[in-house]
């Protein structure tokens, strides 16, 4: 009888938690299929996906950087050095690239262009006010 009262309970416990337990079922599986989904790619759209992440990033930092020394006229290479120690700070795989210059090169490039984006969303705030 006592398996018998166990089974009970754990049938009242997920009667009692039914969408709960739906939920987590459900953001199970989209996990599995997402990381699924993820593994199965090639390097190459592993690596375009990072990039695209890294972008994203450059421009969140770019602004923070503008705004840390906006009061400061020739700061230009204070802020990309900034930018380029928080992304080695985000991401510390990138430092065990072996094309180290060639990383560089393409993150002053992002850089190049968060910072045009900036301006263009800047300009494009001033003109809407």
């Amino acid at each position: 009888m006592n398996i018998l009262n166990g089974i009970q309970k754990f049938l009242e416990l997920i009667n009692d938690n039914w969408t709960t337990t739906m939920v987590i079922l459900g953001l199970a599986a989209a996990i599995a299929q997402k990381a699924k989904n993820y593994l199965a790619k090639s390097d190459d759209e592993k690596i375009a996906i990072a990039k695209m992440q890294i972008r994203e990033t450059i421009l969140k930092l770019v602004a923070e950087a503008e705004m840390d020394y906006e009061e400061w006229d020739v700061a230009g290479s204070i802020k990309r050095a900034q930018v380029i120690n928080q992304i080695y700070e985000m991401y510390p795989v990138l430092s065990k690239i072996v094309e180290q210059p060639e990383l560089v090169a393409w993150i002053d490039e992002q850089i190049d262009d968060a910072l045009g984006t900036l301006r263009h969303i800047i300009k494009e705030n001033e003109v809407s006010k």
